[in-house]
């Protein structure tokens, strides 16, 4: 799945401009004025008080799910998230393209766990299809070997995507997507077009 993200200041630039506490409440009260949609409870995460899961919509497919904190007006969660339309896949998967928590550990109660909780209970449950992003970091790389993991306990689909040469492999080893013997992470530039799936439903190429 994607190419490893190794520039400390291209994921600086793109996943740390939240950590400015300036810029992070500008988002929360820009969050606050759109009227987002409370997603808590479809979410099914139980929050402490003063904390609010939302959701707004993007221009281009895209999306936007937060974790607000009324009591200090930041924000201590942020997914962005594009939804598109893949004709050999005949669906649309959503994908993560931005993913940011806070290190304050003033919240750590309300965000220890809600990577995982909003991936398998909103995301997968709202869209049955999840593609992983073209780049990732370590830790973004070590997340997906987990929610890799889980899909397959469940007895969900799991494949590796190449869209370019349109190949759609299954996966059914946890231990070969942990060491990566199924050849989803690297460092080409080819590996941009390596894309882990997980699905609910069986894909099948026509």
């Amino acid at each position: 799945m994607p190419r490893n993200y190794n520039d400390q200041m291209k994921i600086d630039h793109d996943f740390g401009w939240l950590d400015n506490e300036a810029q992070n409440r500008e988002k929360y009260h820009e969050i606050l004025k759109s009227e987002p949609q409370d997603i808590t409870a479809t979410a099914k995460i139980m929050f402490p008080p003063t904390y609010q899961l939302v959701r707004t919509e993007l221009e281009n497919d895209g999306f936007q799910v937060a974790l607000l904190c009324g009591a200090t007006e930041e924000v201590v969660y942020y997914i962005k998230c594009r939804v598109w339309a893949d004709v050999v896949l005949a669906a649309k998967p959503v994908t993560q393209v931005l993913l940011w928590r806070t290190n304050l550990v003033q919240h750590l109660s309300a965000t220890q766990g809600i990577a995982a909780n909003i991936f398998r209970n909103y995301l997968l449950e709202e869209y049955n299809i999840i593609a992983s992003d073209s780049c990732q970091t370590r830790e973004g790389r070590d997340f997906w070997v987990r929610q890799l993991g889980y899909a397959l306990a469940f007895q969900e689909y799991v494949y590796r995507f190449h869209r370019i040469e349109c190949s759609l492999e299954r996966l059914e080893d946890p231990r070969a997507i942990a060491d990566n013997s199924c050849d989803l992470w690297g460092d080409d530039d080819d590996y941009e077009n390596v894309l882990a799936i997980i699905s609910k439903n069986e894909i099948t190429l026509d």
